[in-house]
């Protein structure tokens, strides 16, 4: 079968882009290597997320579907002081603490509703020229299609296999943990707290469960929380619900963007260090400007896009880190510091 657009991988970025192509009539497949089970990090949408979901038509959804709002910020950084962030100044109210697999599951919904078409536990393994666009090989089925999104997150495997380099801004790796209480856990606000030897992150989710994680250097230590991170924990009662995990929490992004007849979305084309707190609405984001430039013929006004949104993480994330003094002439924070 041939198509517009071909998406290889799945995600925000990619049901965004598809929603998007598919609402402009476009034919779009999304070939997505998961089967939408287990539980994804990444859940936090800040209030300036809004426009993109009003947007794309999903932001009523949030309320409905279970979602918990997110009120504030609070952190323990470059000092012992708590400070906290309230969210009711923001034009666009609160935040939202996401069922990150039932947020994605309204996404797609919406776009398998506008037209696209998703498969999953499939994987693009090759990628050739036919005439003006692309045949893919996904297993032992093959399609064309005249244009390639990539969206195989990290791996960045469409753009590589055209030519493409990833390149590694900072490694870093978060070991990831879902909790559970008996209780509900009244404060909606998320929590950042620097350690000696890098960071911790909590928010609460739907169904009295807590999203832990902690951003270190490579290789990851014991998930062993501290601080007010381990006292939040304790207060609550929460108890680990499955070992935790390490996953790639670096920044990284392609040496280019998009070229002749493709483009990368998502982490395939940039990696943002959690820190940034911007990674859903980012891909959305990008997602989006991706399915724009496809339909106006213009993936350049797209690179020059992804190029800026690139220059103005790195400034803000230097700042972020150079904000924190305390243990300056340690290997994590000083390697920050560079």
């Amino acid at each position: 079968m041939r198509y517009d657009v071909a998406i290889a991988g799945g995600g925000p970025a990619a049901a965004a882009a598809a929603l998007v192509l598919a609402r402009a009539s476009a034919s779009v497949i999304v070939i997505e290597r998961g089967d939408d089970r287990g539980d994804k990090p990444g859940e936090s949408l800040a209030p300036a997320a809004k426009p993109v979901l009003q947007r794309l038509g999903v932001w009523d959804d949030l309320a409905r579907d279970g979602h918990l709002p997110c009120h504030g910020n609070r952190s323990v950084w470059g000092s012992d002081r708590v400070d906290e962030l309230p969210f009711v100044f923001s034009p666009y109210g609160h935040g939202w603490h996401l069922d990150r697999r039932r947020f994605e599951h309204r996404l797609n919904e919406h776009a398998c509703g506008a037209g696209a078409t998703r498969v999953t536990g499939t994987t693009v393994t090759a990628v050739h020229r036919a005439g003006d666009g692309w045949q893919l090989r996904c297993g032992s089925n093959e399609l064309e299609a005249s244009f390639i999104i990539d969206a195989t997150g990290r791996a960045s495997r469409v753009a590589r296999m055209l030519g493409a380099r990833r390149l590694i801004h900072d490694p870093l790796v978060a070991v990831v943990a879902f909790l559970e209480s008996a209780s509900p856990d009244l404060d909606s606000f998320t929590f950042v707290e620097a350690a000696e030897d890098g960071w911790w992150y909590t928010a609460p989710l739907p169904s009295n469960r807590l999203a832990a994680m902690f951003i270190t250097d490579p290789p990851a230590r014991p998930f062993a929380p501290s601080g007010h991170t381990l006292v939040r924990i304790e207060r609550h009662g929460y108890v680990l619900t499955a070992p935790p995990r390490v996953v790639d929490a670096g920044s990284a992004r392609l040496d280019r963007f998009a070229g002749d007849g493709w483009l990368a979305i998502g982490d395939a084309a940039m990696s943002l260090d959690p820190l940034s707190s911007h990674g859903i609405a980012a891909a959305l984001h990008g997602g989006m400007l991706a399915a724009e430039a496809i339909l106006g013929g213009d993936a350049r006004r797209y690179a020059v896009a992804m190029e800026s949104t690139w220059d103005g993480y790195a400034s803000m994330r230097r700042a972020f880190y150079a904000g924190e003094r305390r243990w300056a002439g340690t290997g994590f924070w000083s390697r920050r510091a560079a």
